[in-house]
């Protein structure tokens, strides 16, 4: 077993940070117990049990992180360390974000309350991409459904200590698949084609979705609307969700809609230009308002 510390970033509160995933089921290969990150993840082709635990408190947090191979294989330091920094979001600065709207009367209640919260992001782009198909057009319960037949079906399931960790289909295995094996999973025609079609790009090299964390927001925007299947809400998604962009705003997103609704005392459910128009004071960090708004409906 591997040990390493890194410094992150304060203010953070992991435990309220892991609340989103644990919630919603989103990642549902996270085992998030007890204010803990630790799953099966893939670095550069080699599974490895990853556990990230912080320390210290909210406004002075470190974290340590573990890590073990449970098959052959040789992983950098460096390369494990900066996914569990990409994870946890350890080098964000939440102060200029709460700077920029503390003098907001809405706003400032909910940003005292969940101080120290920063988005906890998937291991990969890609990840978020499959997740932002799936999760299209029908509840989370049912998202969550298709993701853990995707997982179960095209996934690996790897045995350490007697417990079973699965770890996400990469592209090239759901590339592989057939549109008769989604659909039999209860994926709609489109939804299949648009997973199969966009692993198959990624697979291929066509689109490089784990760069669009270094590319500017509007270039990887622009990317990701040229793909098939992927329209303003689920681009926004994947560059907030997978890559760490901090202004992206996923109009559409009924959760974000019923937030702002309910934050502004609206008497009607706000379209999208009246959210973009909501936002605009909070740019450039509408994600983290995104986020922050997300989790006023988990504390109603």
């Amino acid at each position: 077993m591997f040990r390493a510390k890194i410094s992150i970033k304060p203010p953070f509160d992991m435990k309220l940070s892991l609340k989103f995933a644990t919630a919603c089921r989103f990642e549902s290969e996270n085992d998030c117990r007890e204010g803990r990150f630790h799953r099966l993840v893939d670095v550069n082709g080699i599974p490895i049990l990853l556990t990230i635990t912080t320390n210290g408190n909210i406004e002075k947090p470190t974290a340590s992180i573990r890590w073990e191979l449970p098959e052959d294989g040789r992983v950098g330091r460096a390369e494990v360390v900066r996914l569990a920094r990409h994870i946890i979001s350890a080098d964000l600065d939440l102060i200029p974000f709460y700077n920029k709207v503390s003098g907001k009367n809405k706003l400032a209640p909910v940003i005292r309350k969940f101080r120290g919260l920063k988005p906890i992001l998937t291991p990969s782009v890609y990840e978020s991409a499959a997740w932002a198909i799936m999760g299209q057009q029908v509840n989370l319960n049912f998202a969550y459904t298709l993701k853990k037949r995707i997982a179960d079906k095209y996934g690996r399931v790897i045995n350490l200590d007697g417990r079973a960790y699965q770890l996400f289909p990469d592209p090239d295995a759901i590339a592989r698949a057939r549109i008769a094996q989604l659909r039999a999973m209860q994926f709609s025609q489109r939804k299949a084609e648009y997973l199969i079609d966009l692993s198959k790009s990624v697979s291929g090299g066509m689109i490089k979705l784990e760069e669009m964390g270094r590319n500017g927001y509007n270039e990887a925007l622009e990317c990701l609307l040229s793909v098939r299947g992927i329209g303003i809400w689920s681009a926004n998604y994947i560059l907030m969700r997978g890559a760490g962009h901090l202004d992206c705003l996923p109009l559409g997103d009924s959760g974000l809609h019923r937030a702002v609704r309910n934050l502004y005392n609206l008497k009607s459910a706000p379209d999208n230009e009246k959210v973009k128009k909501q936002a605009e004071s909070s740019a450039p960090y509408r994600s983290l308002y995104t986020l922050y708004l997300w989790y006023s409906l988990m504390s109603d």
